[in-house]
């Protein structure tokens, strides 16, 4: 098949955890719902997210069926971040925004206030994007943080990002409309780093 012709209309979640030290990515559970909500209830999700800021237990609910439906479909693969060996639920993940013509998707992510500055954040991109690039054959996954967020961006480059673009009021955010970070990663730059 050309590569014109590559597309993808339907994902596979990985089989079982996909770990990194403390750091575990896995799938999105029921008994996920409680946790999920009192998660989203730190206003910095919000502030940096798609996240409603009134989130609660049908939300967290919605977003998990959610979740499976947009598998199916081939629109995105959304994973837990969890401690490792079935640890607390930590974040979200996902790789989406899918132009399988083009093999290019993109990463978005969120950790609870108490999971930052653990390195959770790092991990979890680094196992995502390397699943994505071996798995789905992906062969760029951007990443955009807001122009003030600070810490998403230090999290792009840890992960072996490259900062490529500043993206003028790309987003709506709560305050308006703002700027984006545009990261890239390229399935060479991970080979490069392999070799």
């Amino acid at each position: 098949m050309s590569d014109r012709g590559w597309s993808r209309t339907r994902l596979a979640r990985p089989r079982g955890e996909l770990a990194d030290g403390a750091t575990a990515l896995r799938a999105w559970r029921e008994d996920d719902v409680a946790a999920l909500a009192l998660l989203c209830q730190d206003p910095e999700i919000s502030r940096w997210t798609s996240v409603p800021a009134a989130y609660g237990r049908d939300d967290a609910r919605a977003y998990i069926a959610a979740c499976e439906g947009a598998l199916r479909t081939g629109r995105s693969l959304d994973l837990a971040i969890a401690g490792a060996g079935g640890g607390a639920l930590l974040g979200s993940i996902s790789l989406m925004r899918f132009t399988w013509s083009e093999r290019r998707g993109e990463v978005g992510y969120w950790l609870g206030a108490a999971a930052r500055g653990h390195g959770h954040a790092t991990r979890a991109t680094r196992l995502i994007c390397g699943w994505g690039l071996r798995e789905l054959g992906l062969e760029r996954i951007e990443l955009l943080a807001a122009a003030g967020n600070h810490r998403s961006q230090a999290v792009a480059e840890r992960a072996g990002f490259t900062r490529e673009a500043l993206l003028r009021a790309h987003s709506r955010g709560p305050d308006g409309r703002e700027d984006m970070v545009c990261f890239g990663l390229l399935a060479s730059d991970t080979a490069a780093r392999r070799g």
